[in-house]
């Protein structure tokens, strides 16, 4: 008997909520609410809340390593060091956009570019973002380009469409079983939640 089929979620952004979604249905768990989508330091700040909620109902929260430590194991133990069995705390190495560019032939061609240019793995990317938009820049699609890439004399860090360039990507496109042969902490987080949902975790 499945232990975990709905659960609430907590996550960055919107993009992190579309990928998690997409990570859950995988492996058949369903999302009840959504928390957080106002940045990391906001999820770092209520983790605890979350824990604690977890006594009456399954979490899932995903956040990106960064630059925080070196692997997954300490950042968690910095954050939660007692978690609730009902939660899960899954870590992007090093961003979200890693695990994106993991479903390496798929995104070279949403992004229309040669699939050499896309990294072979993402998660030794210092910056999967900026990898990203990169990459982007050579992709032989003139609206695309303009929504992923900031424009030349602007500051941004990105361009205007690029989460729901990345959305659109990720909803009709990626496939998380495919992108953890390049990606191992998405891979954990597939093995992981496929366990918890079995009461096998």
């Amino acid at each position: 008997m499945a232990r975990k089929s709905i659960v609430n979620i907590a996550v960055e952004g919107d993009l992190d909520e579309v990928v998690l979604r997409s990570l859950l249905a995988s492996v058949g768990i369903a999302v009840d609410n959504v928390y957080g989508k106002r940045g990391k330091n906001y999820l770092k700040e209520n983790i605890r809340r979350y824990n604690q909620a977890a006594q009456y109902g399954d979490w899932v929260v995903l956040v990106d390593l960064n630059s925080d430590a070196e692997c997954p194991p300490p950042f968690i133990n910095s954050w939660l060091s007692t978690r609730n069995p009902n939660l899960q705390l899954r870590i992007a190495v090093r961003a979200i956009e890693s695990w994106l560019l993991a479903d390496r032939k798929e995104i070279a061609h949403f992004l229309r570019i040669p699939v050499q240019k896309v990294p072979i793995q993402p998660e030794n990317e210092a910056n999967p973002k900026q990898t990203l938009i990169h990459i982007a820049r050579i992709s032989k699609s003139k609206n695309l380009r303009e929504d992923i890439v900031p424009p030349p004399i602007s500051t941004a860090s990105q361009g205007p469409g690029y989460t729901s360039r990345l959305i659109e990507f990720t909803m009709n496109y990626w496939e998380p079983g495919r992108a953890a042969h390049y990606a191992p902490s998405l891979k954990r987080s597939i093995n992981s939640l496929s366990g918890w949902k079995t009461g096998e975790y």
